[in-house]
């Protein structure tokens, strides 16, 4: 271009100076004028401006339509240095411009746009003009026109098209043509990571691409360099994914939108309308959405260790933690403590009075509750927990620290179990948002606590002969109220009372040898199996219920029929009380040897007569002073009785001489 070229077309130069100094003041008026107008009637429309001439070697030449000089390529430039392409064939060019926008975005715009402005500072003719072939081929409004002088440039410029295809080739495998997010979770749904990269047509992924992540909803990217917490997240991308993690900061769905810069053309509308590289526009889209939880529920399932506990044993449970619901998730090592509360001496007729916690109640209000209900806790216990599916036997403790231990008047017992959110760290305060609270005589972790029976007794007789009555009267203590009328309850694993104890007296002794029955005087504390020395004369029901019972003498027993005892032979009798036990009170028995439950029956003697001093034969009765005869018969009266007392002393004396001897 030489210096008396007033104005350039394709290929036709006009050289008065004057002329293009007229043209372009001329259209400068004429630019005003409209842009006034289009200020006035549309606010938002863009305004007019001049270009310069484009520097050597960013266009070639060639002749078509009659015209000579015609270019192809780079025409004019921005002031801020970005080449303009002509896209409408055998147009003359100008320097100055109505108006320009911002073409509608697609594949062929990103593509024109990235070679104009990655070759910007390029000056090989040939690159310029195959990038203007291109925006001919994709934006010339006349395409017959177009078609008339490609092939004349293809003509007098061999290879230029291979050039284009190389070039749009190459602007395929580096314009971002959308972009890949992908998430997935590390921590539940509490926390994980967004993989961002952009790709080309191809799929394959760009580096130098800058791009954009947004969050959307109860979650944060974490900061680099341990920074806050940030919804956005901006960077240039890699020839690989780019990761970025996040954490939940609630509960609820998550969108990740994502945006990446695409380079967009810009349209000078003049006499010849000019494309050139316009900015890079974001494009957004939403990459992922999931759904969040940051808290999270724990559980408590308990199992009593034992159903049955007796009397001063310790009491535990089996423990096991857990989460509850579908999107709870417990944190990797975070440790909860939860705590047991262990009620005892519940009657069997209240289990009746089974509470559940309500939506939202703590601990300490449910305690409460329980408490206006009669019951307090008798002991605790705790365990700590650092993930589900944890188990932990836990025995209950007392006030003083010491192992609980049951009470000896029995009664059903269970646990009531809670993490309380208030106590727990700082950390799992983060995690845990209410207090998580089992339900008071819940089956599974209740059990029944057998009372321990009491007896007492004493034999009626501690000494007797064969043939007489024997009776017992016995005291018992510590059934529980009520007791044989409890049914069981299936659900809690409780069977029903046994009703009936039994009374049995025993028989020990030598049968064949009287004087040897003290060798069979009862020892120990079992009742002895039966043999020649041991015999079980009987055995009879009565209600196994406090108070006293009288056996034997013709008492009742528990079937009304009345109970005679009698010692049939001599040895040691002995009366035991015995209780099978149920699942409410212990096995009991009263002592074998148990000394206040034995008679000793002997053999009755029969009473030997005194003896008297009988007359020294040598030496005759004197008899006694004879009485006055009796007036009717005069006889001595005196004299007779003194003779039958002597008569009556020898026979005495005789008879037991006799008696001795046949002993």
């Amino acid at each position: 271009m030489t210096d008396d070229q007033t104005a350039q077309s394709h290929g036709e130069i006009h050289t008065p100076p004057r002329t293009i100094r007229a043209r372009i003041a001329a259209t400068v008026a004429t630019a005003a004028v409209a842009l006034a107008a289009l200020l006035a009637a549309a606010p938002a429309a863009l305004a007019a401006g001049t270009m310069q001439w484009a520097p050597e070697h960013t266009y070639l030449t060639y002749d078509a339509d009659g015209k000579q000089g015609l270019r192809i390529g780079a025409l004019t430039r921005t002031g801020d240095g970005r080449l303009v392409y002509c896209m409408e064939a055998g147009k003359d060019a100008e320097t100055s411009y109505s108006s320009s926008r911002i073409r509608e975005d697609g594949e062929a715009a990103r593509r024109v746009g990235w070679l104009a402005d990655h070759y910007r500072e390029h000056r090989d003719a040939r690159t310029h003009a195959a990038i203007g072939v291109l925006v001919h081929e994709h934006f010339d409004a006349d395409p017959g026109a177009w078609r008339r002088h490609y092939a004349a440039i293809l003509q007098q410029h061999p290879g230029l098209d291979a050039r284009a295809a190389e070039l749009w080739q190459e602007a395929e495998s580096r314009v971002p043509a959308g972009i890949r997010v992908a998430s997935d979770m590390v921590d539940g749904i509490r926390s994980g990571w967004v993989d961002v990269g952009v790709t080309n047509a191809r799929g394959e992924h760009i580096a130098g691409i800058r791009y954009e992540l947004r969050i959307e909803g109860p979650a944060l990217f974490d900061a680099a360099g341990g920074g806050a917490a940030s919804a956005v997240v901006s960077g240039t991308t890699d020839s690989k994914p780019i990761r970025h993690t996040w954490n939940a900061t609630g509960a609820g769905d998550v969108k990740v939108h994502s945006g990446y810069d695409a380079p967009r053309v810009e349209q000078f509308v003049s006499n010849q309308d000019y494309i050139g590289f316009g900015r890079q526009e974001s494009v957004s889209n939403v990459g992922v959405a999931f759904r969040v939880r940051k808290d999270f529920t724990p559980s408590i399932a308990t199992v009593a260790a034992a159903k049955i506990v007796d009397a001063g044993q310790e009491v535990a449970d089996q423990v096991t933690s857990g989460v509850s619901g579908d999107d709870s998730h417990w944190p990797a090592g975070l440790e909860l403590v939860a705590r047991g509360y262990y009620f005892d001496d519940i009657p069997a007729d209240r289990l009746v009075d089974r509470m559940e916690p309500k939506d939202g109640e703590t601990i300490e209000d449910f305690l409460a509750r329980v408490k206006r209900r009669g019951y307090e806790p008798a002991a605790r216990g705790s365990a700590t927990f650092d993930g589900p599916g944890r188990q932990a036997t836990v025995t209950a403790v007392g006030d003083d620290g010491e192992p609980y231990r049951t009470p000896a008047r029995g009664g059903i017992g269970t646990w009531v179990w809670a993490i309380d959110a208030s106590k727990q760290s700082d950390t799992a305060k983060e995690y845990v948002l209410a207090d998580v609270v089992t339900p008071f005589l819940d089956a599974a972790e209740s059990n029944a606590n057998r009372a321990k029976v009491e007896v007492e007794s004493t034999v009626t007789e501690h000494a007797a002969q064969v043939g007489s009555h024997l009776s017992d009267t016995i005291t018992v203590s510590g059934f529980p109220d009520g007791h044989g009328t409890f049914a069981g309850d299936e659900t809690y694993g409780i069977g029903a009372d046994r009703p009936l104890a039994q009374v049995s007296v025993w028989w020990s002794g030598d049968p064949d040898d009287p004087a040897n029955d003290d060798a069979y005087e009862p020892k120990g504390a079992e009742e002895p199996a039966e043999d020649a020395n041991h015999r079980l004369i009987g055995t009879w029901e009565y209600p196994a219920v406090n108070g006293r019972i009288r056996v034997g003498a013709g008492t009742p027993d528990a079937h009304g029929n009345p109970v005679e005892i009698t010692a049939e032979t001599h040895g040691w009798y002995v009366f035991v009380w015995k209780f099978a036990g149920d699942d409410r009170v212990m096995p009991a028995a009263s002592r074998y040897d148990d000394k206040w439950e034995h008679t000793r029956v002997t053999i009755e003697k029969p009473e030997e007569p005194e003896e008297e001093e009988p007359c020294e034969p040598e030496e005759p009765c004197e008899p006694e002073e004879p009485e006055e005869p009796m007036p009717e018969t005069g006889v001595d009266v005196g004299l007779v009785f003194g003779v039958s007392i002597c008569a009556l002393a020898v026979g005495a004396f005789m008879l037991a001489v006799i008696r001795r001897r046949s002993l």
